[in-house]
């Protein structure tokens, strides 16, 4: 089963796939690619998520701009001790003035600096030069833009996402 979505839409997409991925009746893996998906779990979904991608039940692959800030949103929670993260692997993709142009990590436990992501959320979606920026980033054109742009070098990370998955050395957010 393949399973995408593009921000809330993606947010929707990886909670499907996790809980097809834990059904019997459903042909695994169940892979998953999504878009500019906000965060959608705690610390106890990612570590499900990776037993279910380490029993290759789950192939879960998020891209996003670098200067779309909806990845970052929620920016932090007002229940107690709770802090959101997200699931499966990402696929960051810089705009032209960057050295780079792709990263590719896993998720880690937590979002390490909510305030500089509510910092950068107040400037993406409050101010004006930010506003349109961030609907440019944000919008699946520029998404599937920037994949065509680098097809050549997403393409060396494997021809399948299974490929991706048990590529050796790839960094951890």
């Amino acid at each position: 089963i393949f399973i995408t979505g593009h921000s809330l839409g993606g947010a929707l997409a990886s909670i499907f796939a996790v809980s097809a991925a834990c059904r019997d009746d459903i042909p695994k893996p169940v892979k998953c690619i999504t878009h500019a998906q906000p965060l959608v779990g705690d610390k106890r979904l990612l570590q499900s998520v990776r037993k279910l991608e380490e029993s290759k039940n789950l192939l879960l692959l998020r891209t996003r701009n670098s200067e779309d800030g909806v990845p970052a949103v929620p920016a932090f929670s007002t229940k107690p001790n709770f802090t959101y993260t997200h699931i499966g692997m990402e696929l960051k993709m810089y705009d032209d003035s960057r050295s780079r142009n792709i990263k590719l990590s896993k998720s880690e436990k937590k979002v390490k600096n909510f305030a500089l992501n509510f910092k950068a959320l107040i400037k993406l979606f409050v101010i004006k030069a930010g506003q349109d920026k961030q609907k440019r980033a944000h919008s699946l054109r520029e998404h599937f833009g920037r994949l065509e742009k680098y097809e050549k070098e997403i393409r060396s990370l494997g021809e399948k996402l299974e490929d991706v998955y048990s590529k050796p050395g790839i960094v951890t957010m």
